[in-house]
């Protein structure tokens, strides 16, 4: 068991630097490990709920540089999605939701390197709309809601710290939603309390530390960053699927 929570703490502490610096990641780091010792639901409400703090410290720090115009229709589409999300997420094998996870994220990281510099993506309503619901649906079935909000934002923001501030700021939007769909459904309970104490003070301590990199890092570095994990990630998912 104190295996177990350092473990978690440690987890906890990459994540934590990995999404404060490339604007997503915690719960692609979180479900490759913690999985694999803790029951999946519980993970996965373990990690929203751990990442809404990073949210709200991330947004207390960055406030002044949020585009608020571009993340109220996101959110709006990712509250639709979270719902039918976490609702099918009951239902479906683990082996199954790795394996669509794994070939999402690598479809999503080759667009990304190779694609995106020659299509940009419009900003607008009905792209803001969809990109928040394909993002909501993914948070909802897989605690991995990020990749499609990262394409968008990359897409349209060329500051490091207006990226950050802006795309944590509709995760928050989005947790919540999570979060309070997870609780109709029953996922939130009274054993989480403990492996919470963890997580959010390991949390706190990746946050500060992911923030302090992201005022010394390019726009540039970030896109790398972020092509990295999905890649990394993709490929673990699509091994657990095929070969666990």
């Amino acid at each position: 068991m104190l295996l177990h929570s350092f473990l978690l703490a440690l987890v906890v502490f990459i994540a934590a630097i990995t999404q404060s610096t490339s604007g997503f990641g915690f719960g692609i780091v979180f479900m490759a490990v913690i999985p694999l010792f803790w029951p999946y639901k519980e993970c996965t409400v373990l990690s929203m709920i751990t990442c809404l703090f990073l949210q709200i410290i991330t947004i207390i720090r960055l406030h002044k540089h949020i585009k608020w115009r571009m993340v109220i229709f996101p959110a709006i589409g990712a509250f639709i999605g979270t719902f039918i999300g976490v609702h099918l997420m009951i239902n479906i094998n683990p082996r199954l939701m790795n394996l669509i996870l794994g070939l999402f994220l690598w479809a999503l990281a080759i667009y990304m390197i190779f694609i995106s510099k020659r299509v940009h993506l419009k900003q607008g309503v009905p792209t803001e709309l969809s990109m928040g619901f394909i993002g909501g649906f993914m948070s909802g079935m897989f605690a991995v809601g990020g990749p499609p909000m990262v394409a968008y934002y990359d897409s349209v923001i060329d500051e490091p710290l207006t990226y950050q501030a802006t795309i944590q700021t509709y995760f928050m939007l989005t947790t919540l939603s999570n979060i309070f769909n997870n609780f109709l459904c029953g996922n939130v309970t009274a054993k989480l309390i403990t492996p919470l104490c963890i997580t959010l003070i390991s949390c706190l301590l990746g946050t500060l530390v992911g923030i302090k990199i992201l005022h010394k890092v390019s726009m540039q570095v970030i896109r790398k960053l972020a092509y990295t994990v999905m890649i990394c990630a993709g490929t673990y998912d699509l091994i657990k699927a095929i070969f666990l």
